[in-house]
């Protein structure tokens, strides 16, 4: 079956970058000869006016044979037929037949990306779920349950066209508006520049971050006291309320918003206990029922049970893990990293995540082969309330990951428990759906094209190693693993080797696109044909290239799977 999606993979791959050398030269009245998809023996064929259409053994590459392709090809032709022929063609349509497989390849991916977000029928609305603490958003006075319904002068009703509009809206005033109870309100708010990069510098990002989160957390609780009447009536941290006074709770806002509206009177909630259970071999957890009574007390004029969300609890620490060497317990409620408030895991973990990047692309650019990552943070935490500060120094690892590719990972030898809620989704209509596809088609397809470039810029450095190249047995295996996903990740990954694929044949190496559109450039600024010998020295050069590149990329292929191939050499 992996052969199979390897097979429509770049069948289909092949087929499109073909068929758009083949069209063009079709519309310029040139003879094509033969359409061929693979290389090597023919395997099947026909014939349909005067083109030879053939599938190939080889699923290597393919070709579009062009009458003249060569210029000493033409003395041969006849009259009739030299006008038909390639090189008799003016430059600018030669240059179109050669540029069209690669622009092809850059359609598809368009093609692709547009149909998936067309299928998308419903979409999240513009409703805040979480406002992060000490954020543009919170300073503004933004609460969860708030619908944005403007930004300057966009309107705004998708979660979508607000992240959209925030990829640019940084270090500058932004009018926002929003809907609460009923009514619309207007305040300024200035969006938080942000950077991140992955780890070879290939996808640099900087946009506007304004502090919310689409999704509202569960209604997972955590005690700050232990010695609350919360706690005293039963109440555990990381218990899930179910239902309060017999009201369904799925959010962690609808508890507060009930608690606040208690008057101290009783309040009856069914919740889910978490009860671990030991083995020999590991530690599982149970859930368990528990009806609890309890009334709210006031704080600072406001009825409140003196609880929070279990959002930033740790729910274990590992044993000489950096959590652990740091102090830090089951039941601690992490509150800030080097003075910055966080309010989720994945929050913080993206920023020093980031930071490790930030750090491995630097030192690639001092030339260190190897690069060390060295963290260490001065961590804010709460323990039954009372604040306390240590010093935290996560380990940074570098691992293999698929293909043998390097991939660094940051271990807090921690747990917790992050519940969301997903949001209702709201009718997006079909007209507004196509903008929306348009817009996710061309900004993907751009970004991969952008990653792949610099991949060539970084190698060409020196920053990124020659091993990261992949040759048909790491598509193949790609292919096969997108393929068992479902047929979208299949398509995806279709985009992206598409891409590649594109990006590749535009580089200006003799006997790719981009060689031959090199030399069609030089013909026009020569205003003449370039000389066989020239012709040939370019072809050798690119010849020699290409080679070059398939066993470096045939050896990486052998080396990242050889244990596999020497198994299967050893089975026979």
């Amino acid at each position: 079956m992996s052969f199979i999606y390897f097979i429509i993979l770049i069948g289909v791959l092949i087929f499109v970058h073909e068929l758009g050398h083949f069209l063009f030269a079709k519309l310029f009245g040139v003879k094509v000869l033969r359409f061929s998809i693979g290389m090597g023996p023919k395997m099947v064929g026909f014939t349909r006016g005067e083109t030879e259409y053939v599938i190939c053994w080889l699923p290597l590459g393919g070709y579009v044979r062009m009458l003249g392709f060569e210029l000493d090809e033409v003395e041969e032709l006849s009259e009739e037929d030299r006008g038909r022929s390639l090189m008799m063609q003016p430059i600018w349509q030669r240059a179109i037949i050669t540029l069209a497989g690669p622009v092809f390849n850059l359609i598809l991916p368009l093609i692709i990306y547009f149909i998936a977000g067309m299928m998308q029928t419903t979409a999240p609305p513009s409703v805040v779920g979480e406002v992060f603490a000490e954020t543009p958003a919170a300073e503004a006075g933004l609460q969860a349950g708030d619908q944005i319904t403007r930004l300057d002068d966009t309107p705004i009703t998708y979660w979508h066209e607000l992240n959209q509009f925030m990829g640019d809206a940084y270090d500058r005033e932004v009018a926002l508006t929003y809907t609460r109870d009923g009514e619309s309100q207007t305040v300024s708010v200035r969006p938080e520049k942000k950077t991140s990069t992955d780890f070879m510098g290939l996808h640099v990002r900087t946009y506007g971050m304004l502090g919310i989160h689409q999704q509202p957390y569960g209604a997972t609780i955590g005690l700050r006291n232990p010695d609350s009447p919360a706690a005293k009536a039963g109440l555990q941290t990381f218990d899930r309320v179910i239902n309060i006074n017999g009201e369904s709770i799925t959010r962690y806002d609808e508890i507060e918003s009930i608690v606040r509206q208690s008057e101290g009177k009783p309040l009856k909630m069914l919740v889910m206990h978490r009860r671990a259970i030991d083995t020999d071999y590991a530690r599982f957890y149970a859930q368990q029922p528990a009806e609890i009574e309890v009334r709210a007390e006031k704080i600072d004029g406001v009825y409140s049970l003196n609880l929070d969300s279990a959002e930033m609890y740790l729910s274990k620490v590992d044993a000489d893990s950096p959590a652990a060497l740091a102090g830090l317990r089951t039941g601690d409620k992490v509150l800030a990293i080097d003075g910055r408030v966080y309010s989720n895991f994945a929050q913080l973990s993206r920023q020093i995540i980031n930071e490790v990047n930030e750090g491995v692309v630097a030192q690639k650019a001092e030339g260190v082969d190897e690069p060390k990552i060295e963290l260490e943070y001065k961590l804010t935490y709460e323990r039954d309330e009372q604040v306390h500060e240590t010093t935290f120094a996560p380990i940074v690892r570098k691992y293999k990951g698929h293909g043998d590719q390097p991939v660094y990972r940051v271990v807090f030898g921690w747990g917790h428990l992050s519940e969301r809620v997903e949001p209702d989704e709201i009718d997006f209509p079909a007209l507004t759906r196509a903008g929306f596809a348009a817009s996710q088609a061309i900004e993907e397809t751009t970004n991969f094209s952008k990653m792949i470039v610099m991949g060539f810029v970084r190698m060409a450095q020196g920053r990124v190693g020659m091993d990261n190249l992949g040759g048909p047995i790491m598509i193949g295996e790609l292919a096969a693993e997108a393929g068992k996903a479902g047929w979208g990740p299949f398509l995806q990954m279709m985009a992206l080797i598409s891409i590649n694929l594109g990006v590749i044949n535009l580089l200006p190496i003799p006997m790719l696109d981009g060689g031959h559109l090199l030399l069609y450039a030089l013909e026009a600024i020569k205003r003449g044909p370039l000389s066989y010998r020239t012709r040939q020295v370019a072809a050798y050069v690119g010849i020699s290239i290409i080679v070059f590149l398939m066993v470096f990329a045939f050896k990486n292929d052998i080396e990242r799977n050889w244990d596999s191939i020497a198994a299967w050499i050893n089975n026979l």
